[in-house]
């Protein structure tokens, strides 16, 4: 009986970006970027920013530190100012760290997210629909301390800008750029096998595992919510829907692989808050109907 051939089989993988597969230009052991080392240094960073920030802008006008919470629009231009810092210095430093430029570090991937921009800006208003439907069958604070902002005209569209622009892009790299990755590659660090062959693996890939992404959204997406604890007065209800917000965030980033895709849902959702604002109050112009 003679023996049918048996066709060779390819596997083909994704494209590992952080390591060459093709051993005439392997570039040596896999480089895992970020890390936990760079994701803390980040936030040590965005640590001290907001605090320095917060320092020099109420001592330049004279007032407590104490009464931070009475001057939310002081709050806001410090908390402003330290993100942009904070992105200025990561931006400038990091790429000397990993040697390789910032962009690519933290996968932001931005042809991804001009091909798919409509996808993105839909996902981002319908999870905005969606969490702004499950507040209402959950009990909120009355007030915030971004509520004083809200009284004026100016003072609404300064938030609305923070809120559109800035806090969407240093969050998501703060979170979807730095910390998941971070933990996806500690997930996968501690549950390698102990054995060259597990040895060999970490050294010849820097991909992460399904299980590692999953984790790293699930952790990642706790000091994601708890970021925003004060802003919703500590309310449980409130910050469990900004967690599932956060878990949706972290499945657009590891779907599309891209930074900058999880960044447009991002501010797709909080535009779509202050459109619904923008338009039941004529505009910015009549706030009152606000606290009715």
């Amino acid at each position: 009986m003679s023996q049918v051939p048996v066709s060779e089989v390819v596997e083909t993988k994704a494209l590992d970006i952080q390591h060459d597969t093709d051993p005439a230009h392997d570039h040596g052991i896999a480089r895992r970027i970020p890390h936990i080392g760079h994701a803390a240094l980040f936030f040590m960073l965005a640590f001290f920013m907001v605090n320095l920030c917060v320092l020099v802008v109420f001592t330049a006008l004279h007032l407590k530190l104490e009464s931070v919470e009475k001057h939310p629009g002081y709050a806001l231009a410090s908390q402003a100012l330290a993100y942009a810092l904070t992105l200025g210095v990561s931006i400038w430093g990091f790429p000397r760290l990993w040697e390789k430029p910032f962009w690519r570090g933290i996968h932001w991937n931005a042809l991804v997210a001009k091909r798919r921009w409509y996808w993105m800006v839909l996902t981002g208003a319908l999870l905005s629909a969606a969490a702004q439907t499950a507040l209402h069958f959950i009990p909120s604070p009355d007030t915030t301390p971004f509520d004083g902002l809200i009284q004026t005209q100016h003072g609404a569209w300064l938030l609305a800008a923070f809120a559109v622009l800035l806090a969407p892009l240093t969050e998501e790299i703060a979170f979807r750029g730095f910390l998941l990755p971070a933990l996806a590659t500690a997930y996968d660090w501690l549950s390698l096998e102990r054995s060259p062959a597990g040895l060999r693996k970490w050294e010849s890939s820097s991909a992460h595992s399904a299980s590692a992404m999953v984790f790293a959204a699930i952790v990642s997406s706790v000091p994601f919510a708890l970021l925003h604890a004060s802003q919703l007065q500590d309310a449980w209800g409130p910050l469990g829907v900004l967690y599932g917000v956060s878990l949706m965030l972290s499945a657009v980033r590891i779907r599309t692989h891209s930074v900058a895709c999880s960044t447009l849902v991002h501010a797709t959702y909080n535009l779509s808050i202050f459109v619904v604002i923008f338009v039941s109050t004529g505009g910015f112009r009549h706030l009152d109907k606000l606290s009715r």
